[in-house]
């Protein structure tokens, strides 16, 4: 039945963590296998399965901290570009979901990851102060510079203001002002509200007289063999402010991002492939993890093409074992997982101007991207033939609308959870961004106290416009319905199976415009599928559309199937279902025991 004025996959319930590396591995292959002979088995979800939200056994505390990791940079692009892809050439690689996905198509908590917008709207005023607790750094207190790296790619300093309180200073150069803060500020904003830990990053402005030099403090100084250490002084960090000059505000003050120090520990990168022996918790290969691979969307929106290892940092999180036997306290502790440093979001520009008009389109050293070039003579019509500056000028670099294509979007290397993503985790994603509202991100853009109005503007409009792009593309397919719950029908005693779409809730698709379609099936106790009478479609509020549920209960518990698949046209055939499987426990009471996003209309238990 259609009806006038959508579906994604929900996947399998998040599978048990153990305690022993070896033993959750085995459960994972075995269940997997479990779920791929059962692939026709109608009855996905049990009955009185509570829905997994939280991933305790992830943050479990063990008495050994991990050793420090070093990422070198230049190994980790030489391997993801070259040795990994040569490694591979001849591997067949065969797409599988993610493994830690609960029975609601969605992420539990974990150390790598926290439902926010993923499960319900947030404030604009708590999306902005994100991972940020307490008072703001005070610019009219005194810093003390208690480290500094005054030269290479990206100097700066950490200074502790009187309360104890570190931060990293980090500061924008003369051919883009303000982007590079406004960058680490808003991607941090991002990443915090979309389910990720990040530190806490504010734009300051400051007086370099409130600035002082304790006894001792020491720099590190770059040449070309080697790094040398040797006490700071004025001079030294007299090349940061001289670069800074230009862009002093009319009372003198210096503009610069400061990055609060996160809680814990810091013992290195994290790794986007594998898990980490050290680390006894770490049981899901990154590469199979939902919130890794679903990153590619959010990447590609803010052209994060940085998105590799170096950026990320892993934290060491004390904690005690008050049940010690002998009443004597142990120092445990788990690994929390980051995401860190979005200077290059937003459109940072390179020196070499083939580089810059090709980030976030080619990697810098894409094989195949010079291959097809070398073969056609580079008469192939590629993104960057048509980079040009907007009305910021050289201060947004190419970040722009006009090219960007939400499924063609490269990293600068390869990313092996990127590579690993399937459809299903990048609508995921997409569903995140959908939760990011206009008024949001212009809130976000004024946070980031940017002086120049027509940057202003354009970052406005480029966000808010590579967001609807992104949008129309993951959710034409998998379906944007979500929030699936049971509610009472406005008129007799029925029950309604309600859902949020989000195509109606961002306006990518008019509600005047969306006709629904809906299926509904009873898997009965002798295993046949029966299709039952479709339901009426009720509409509550902007957004929502339920569908009318069937009465079937027969003194025991009745599995139910139900497909909502909004539609773009009364002929459209390429949406997909939101699959909702229900148990009704007696008259007029229901269970919604998970939610499917199949990849086909076929009935349930023929194909996912």
């Amino acid at each position: 039945m259609i009806f006038r004025p959508n579906l994604h996959r929900a996947h399998r319930a998040l599978l048990p963590a153990g305690t022993r590396r070896w033993a959750l591995v085995a459960v994972f292959t075995a269940v997997g296998t479990i779920l791929c002979a059962c692939n026709r088995h109608v009855r996905r979800f049990p009955l009185y399965s509570p829905v997994t939200w939280d991933e305790p056994a992830d943050r479990r505390p063990f008495a050994e901290k991990p050793q420090e990791y070093f990422s070198p940079f230049w190994w980790d692009g030489a391997n993801q570009m070259v040795f990994r892809p040569l490694t591979r050439l001849l591997a067949v690689d065969i797409k599988q979901e993610a493994i830690n996905v609960n029975a609601m198509d969605e992420v539990p908590d974990s150390s790598w990851y926290v439902n926010r917008l993923s499960r319900r709207q947030i404030s604009t005023e708590r999306l902005m102060r994100a991972a940020c607790e307490g008072e703001p750094l005070n610019p009219d207190e005194p810093w003390s510079i208690v480290a500094a790296k005054p030269n290479g790619a990206n100097p700066g300093f950490i200074i502790e203001d009187p309360h104890g309180r570190k931060f990293l200073l980090k500061f924008d150069s003369p051919e883009q002002p303000e982007r590079a803060t406004a960058a680490d500020v808003m991607g941090s904003i991002l990443y915090w509200g979309a389910g990720y830990h990040t530190p806490c990053n504010r734009v300051v402005f400051f007086d370099r007289d409130n600035l002082r030099i304790p006894e001792g403090t020491m720099a590190e100084i770059r040449t070309a063999n080697e790094v040398i250490r040797e006490p700071l002084t004025w001079k030294l960090l007299e090349p940061i402010f001289e670069k800074q000059a230009p862009m002093r505000l009319p009372d003198g003050r210096y503009r610069a991002a400061s990055s609060a120090f996160v809680p814990g520990q810091p013992i290195g990168p994290w790794r986007y492939e594998s898990t980490w022996e050290a680390d006894p918790n770490d049981v899901v290969p990154h590469e199979h993890r939902r919130e890794l691979r679903g990153n590619y969307v959010l990447s590609s929106w803010i052209n994060h093409f940085d998105s590799r290892e170096q950026n990320t940092l892993a934290v060491w999180m004390s904690t005690t074992d008050s049940g010690d036997p002998k009443g004597r306290a142990k120092n445990l502790g788990y690994v929390r997982h980051y995401y860190i440093d979005f200077g290059d979001c937003f459109g940072s520009k390179w020196a070499i101007e083939g580089i810059a008009r090709r980030l976030g389109h080619s990697s810098y050293f894409d094989l195949p991207h010079i291959g097809a070039d070398f073969i056609t003579l580079g008469l192939l019509p590629r993104p960057w033939h048509h980079a040009r500056n907007g009305p910021a000028g050289e201060r947004l670099g190419y970040y722009d609308v006009r090219r960007f294509e939400a499924d063609a979007w490269r990293p600068g290397y390869p990313n092996p959870s990127f590579l690993a993503a399937t459809e299903r985790d990048k609508a995921w994603m997409a569903r995140i961004v959908a939760r990011f509202r206009p008024e949001d991100i212009r809130a976000l853009v004024e946070h980031a106290r940017i002086q120049h109005e027509p940057m202003r503007r354009e970052l406005f409009r480029i966000v808010l416009g590579r967001r609807n792009r992104i949008l129309r593309r993951w959710f034409r397919t998998l379906s944007p319905l979500t929030a699936p719950r049971i509610a009472r029908a406005s008129k007799g005693d029925g029950r309604l199976l309600c859902m949020t779409d989000l195509a109606l809730t961002t306006g990518i698709i008019a509600s005047r415009d969306r006709p629904y379609l809906t299926r509904a099936w009873q898997h009965t106790r002798s295993g046949e599928l029966r299709p039952l009478e479709r339901g009426d479609l009720v509409r509550r509020g902007a957004d929502e559309v339920c569908v009318a549920l069937p009465e079937v209960h027969a003194g025991q518990p009745e599995y139910l199937v139900v497909d909502l698949i909004g539609l773009y046209s009364l002929d459209d055939e390429q949406a997909m279902p939101a699959r909702v499987h229900l148990y009704q426990t007696a008259h007029d009471q229901y269970l919604i025991a998970g939610l499917e996003r199949p990849y086909s209309r076929a009935e349930p238990g023929e194909g996912r």
